[in-house]
């Protein structure tokens, strides 16, 4: 008869040998269930201590003691022990799985950083946390990768963690509103829908000159190709709406709309007999422009809203530019908006300049980068969109400058000059990502096989590309009126710090973002 210790035992095997030939039907499936390999790994080890300890028990007993039955128990035990152990191993490194072998990035380069990105693989195994660099960060970053494999895990995750190290603002461009949850993260994230709270006054100069800023617009909405350039009257219709625009610009009492439309007439009633078929120029500039000015997009650029351009990349912003879309509006209306957006960063970054440079001061991060910046618009437009400018001439000022996409057929300005390459499984352009990602050609095949949450990374602080594995983000979602009020909240906190500053006799601007944790937790 068996002790109850021996049936326990004789179950605990069993157990294991079940447990492993479902591990070994995982990894055919290319799956790795990490915590059934934890578990497995603990029962061999336990199991193999009580076989040694039952065995040099059996040695000391006479054979008189030792029955048939017991003899061939142990004879099982050790057979399904044997069994389990060399599926267990065999599953481990031979089980039919295409593995993604590169050398990881040494332990202690690994945490020079403070930014939690994820855990460095080795093949199929996960060995340490690794840890982005503000220093890396300067020189921006490019997330790649097809639908539905994990880039915007990635950049959930990174958030979350950058701003548990770092009061740095960033203003987050999205369309399909998969990070609205973060609001419950960031205390101090503002969900801005253009056209519900959010507005520009595309006349409104800022901190441009008038003409510079006309120029400017007119720029903005060539690239959007909201003007043909094949127009018979091209050259005259630039010539036009530029001194429109600049008058516009220049006049207080004619920024907006009306005052445009105002001053077109103005226009059309001095200049008629100095410019020809001024009508009919005149009337060509307004169809183009009018979806902004009377229809469903007029309130995009003519509402006037609590939230204000100037005070917007001094705060952590998410633009929500499904709102658009829902005006009736279109990609080019989504481009035009964020280009104008842009702008006043392009001017605030300017105005600032390079001087006593000390790291990252602004993060502007734009989902659907193939969107804005695509790689032949440049040679299609001979013009440059302000994502552009931003990746080539704005390190300097303090931007940095994230950008995700599904391809890297994007413009070559951002790709260029990315201090740091993360790449999720893809199918096209691997070649080329391989240069990207400083990848020998004959392993672009390693880009295919990436399992989802799995991703090549490369940073300049590290000399080799490495494997990485992004932790999974368990994500809720935020309804119309838990937003309304979370940035009722932070907008009321805000207005409180402004109102305190400005009763201290010493008042200085203050950094907001720092002030606003105070506020909120008190």
């Amino acid at each position: 008869m068996l002790s109850l210790l021996d049936s326990i035992y004789m179950v605990v095997i069993l157990f294991l040998t079940v447990l492993t030939i479902l591990f070994f039907i995982a990894r055919k499936k290319e799956n790795s269930p990490t915590k059934l390999k934890f578990l497995i790994t603990i029962l061999l080890v336990i199991s193999l201590i009580i076989f040694v300890l039952n065995s040099l028990s059996s040695l000391t007993r006479s054979s008189e003691l030792l029955i048939s039955s017991d003899i061939l128990i142990n004879n099982i035990i050790f057979f399904l022990l044997c069994f389990s152990t060399a599926l267990f191993i065999y599953s481990i490194h031979n089980a039919g799985e295409d593995v993604v072998e590169l050398e990881d990035p040494p332990f202690f380069k690994s945490r020079k950083g403070k930014i939690k990105v994820g855990k460095v693989m080795k093949g199929s195994n996960q060995k340490h946390n690794f840890f982005l660099s503000l220093k890396d960060l300067e020189k921006h970053m490019f997330i790649c990768g097809a639908t539905g494999t994990g880039k915007t895990t990635f950049l959930q995750n990174f958030l979350m963690n950058f701003k548990k190290h770092f009061n740095i603002p960033f203003m987050l461009v999205e369309f399909k509103g998969e990070y609205h949850f973060l609001q419950r993260k960031i205390e101090d994230l503002l969900i801005i829908r253009p056209g519900e709270n959010f507005s520009i006054n595309i006349f409104n100069p800022g901190t441009s000159l008038p003409e510079v800023h006309a120029e400017r617009i007119f720029d903005i909405l060539k690239s959007g190709k909201f003007l043909d350039e094949n127009a018979e009257f091209s050259p005259q219709m630039e010539k036009v709406l530029v001194e429109i625009l600049t008058k516009v610009c220049e006049n207080k009492q004619f920024q907006s709309w009306k005052g445009f439309y105002q001053y077109c007439k103005g226009y059309a009633k001095n200049k008629k007999n100095e410019i020809p078929m001024l009508s009919q120029t005149l009337i060509s500039i307004k169809n183009r422009i009018r979806r902004f000015s009377l229809g469903s997009l007029k309130a995009i650029f003519d509402t006037d809203h609590e939230i204000k351009v100037k005070n917007i990349f001094e705060r952590n912003i998410l633009i929500d530019l499904s709102s658009i879309i829902r005006l009736g509006g279109e990609k080019e209306d989504a481009l035009f908006f964020l280009n104008m957006l842009l702008k006043y960063l392009w001017d605030k970054n300017l105005t600032r300049g390079a001087f006593n440079f000390k790291g990252i001061k602004h993060i502007t991060i734009v989902e659907d980068t193939q969107y804005f910046a695509p790689k032949d618009l440049t040679r299609q437009n001979k013009l440059t969109t302000y994502l552009e400018d931003i990746a080539l001439l704005q390190r300097g000022t303090g931007e940095c400058l994230i950008s995700l996409a599904t391809h890297p057929d994007i413009s070559q300005e951002i790709l260029a000059n990315c201090g740091v390459l993360v790449c999720f499984k893809s199918h096209i352009e691997k070649e080329f990502l391989c240069k990207l990602l400083n990848l020998d050609v004959e392993h672009e095949d390693y880009l295919s096989i990436l399992e989802e949450g799995q991703c090549i990374i490369r940073v300049n602080s590290i000399k080799r590309p490495f494997l990485l594995k992004v932790p999974f983000i368990k994500r809720s979602w935020l309804d119309n009126s838990e937003i309304k009020r979370n940035n009722k909240k932070i907008l009321g906190n805000y207005k409180k710090i402004g109102n305190e500053s400005k009763k201290s006799p010493d008042f200085r601007p203050l950094n907001p973002i720092k002030k606003l944790n105070q506020v909120v937790h008190t």
